[in-house]
């Protein structure tokens, strides 16, 4: 059976990538965990890809250190690194089979033709390839192409699998399809994962762990759970979740958090200025809640999006439940669910501590709010 060599932690010590004199990677420090699944998510141009490159040997570093295994690799050539990567574009070889591009590269490091029709095929097997070994990609749909570039990696034996936007060229039931093979692959073959996407369903569905890039540093690195409920950041807040989180200007004072004009908003003990974080499914219709206004409506299928207008012209999103929408057009009234509020440092961006933990929230005493 074909298995990938023992599982590897990636360690990044002061990595530094720049081009000239602009910085991608001003200096980055992290450990990617032996056998997990790390999904490395952010806007286009955050330096994701360039970090995948300089783990795979692919861009040279300019300081710093990488780790595999405990052991300094920037200075290696890629095939000495013990790691594969599958590309955006599949790079296959057109004028050869499905059986000759997944075993090519053991075919150039010298491996003897029955071994390597033994790893071929059990490689073939792991992607559900089987039937097609003797087929050209020209041959094979999108996704099918996909596979045969991830059966090319995984035959190599590595202990660090890395994918860069492997799933970008796909349509949406395709990648739906391929998540799910990807993540039953990861689990059979336990390599350690390296996942560079932009795409944050990719990342929530796909990662024991996100690191999320923004201008070449972390964010946040952490669980999906985790980042999705408890972001470090207003940039994370904003990018996670579709629709994104809210992001209001408040000030605490009197047990209020309130706008500038002084409409109080929601019950915390927070005194000063803040930027409050509340996701859309937790802002919910209330009789006794903030008068606000619909402007305009998004039906999604399950669930509708509400763009709705606060007193003080504040744009704010709420969802809706299956068939909800109909009941909730023109004014109404509505209230954040206090146990899930985020408070933000209006300066940093950071999380301000505790914000988002019951402790330091109160539910909404909907008397204090106005009438």
């Amino acid at each position: 059976m074909l298995e990938t060599s023992s599982t590897a932690a990636i360690g990044l010590h002061g990595l530094v990538k720049s081009y000239r004199d602009t910085p991608v990677i001003p200096g980055l420090d992290a450990e990617l965990r032996g056998g997990e699944f790390t999904v490395i998510l952010g806007p286009s141009g955050c330096g994701k890809s360039t970090l995948l490159n300089c783990i795979a040997g692919l861009e040279r570093l300019s300081a710093g250190r990488i780790t595999i295994g405990g052991r300094e690799v920037q200075e290696e050539e890629p095939k000495n690194r013990r790691l594969a990567m599958v590309f955006q574009n599949y790079a296959l070889y057109p004028h050869m089979t499905v059986a000759e591009n997944i075993g090519y590269a053991l075919k150039v490091a010298g491996v003897k033709k029955p071994e390597r029709a033994a790893r071929v095929a059990e490689a073939a097997r792991i992607v559900e390839l089987g039937d097609y070994l003797n087929r050209r990609p020209g041959q094979l749909s999108g996704g099918q192409r996909q596979r045969v570039a991830i059966a090319r990696a995984v035959v190599r034996e590595p202990q660090v699998l890395l994918y860069d936007e492997p799933l970008s060229n796909l349509d949406a039931k395709l990648r739906h399809d391929m998540r799910v093979e990807l993540a039953g692959l990861h689990r059979r073959i336990g390599a350690t994962s390296v996942f560079v996407t932009h795409d944050q369903v990719e990342a929530m569905t796909l990662a024991d762990r996100i690191m999320v890039l923004n201008k070449g540093k972390i964010e946040q690195f952490d669980t999906p759970e985790a980042i999705y409920h408890r972001p470090a950041s207003t940039f994370v807040a904003g990018f996670i979740g579709s629709p994104a989180m809210n992001l209001i200007d408040v000030t605490g004072e009197g047990g209020m958090l309130r706008f500038a004009n002084g409409t109080a908003l929601a019950a915390h003990p927070h005194q000063g200025p803040a930027i409050l974080g509340i996701r859309p499914e937790q802002v919910v219709p209330s009789p006794e809640g903030v008068p606000a206004q619909v402007t305009y409506a998004e039906d999604l299928g399950a669930y509708a999006v509400l763009t709705l207008r606060l007193p003080d012209g504040t744009a704010l999103r709420m969802t809706t439940a299956l068939g909800a929408r109909n009941a909730l057009s023109g004014d109404l009234r509505v209230s954040l669910n206090a146990e899930a509020l985020h408070l933000f440092d209006p300066l940093t961006g950071m999380a301000l501590s505790g914000s988002d933990t019951h402790s330091r929230t109160k539910k909404v005493q909907h008397d204090h709010l106005p009438s």
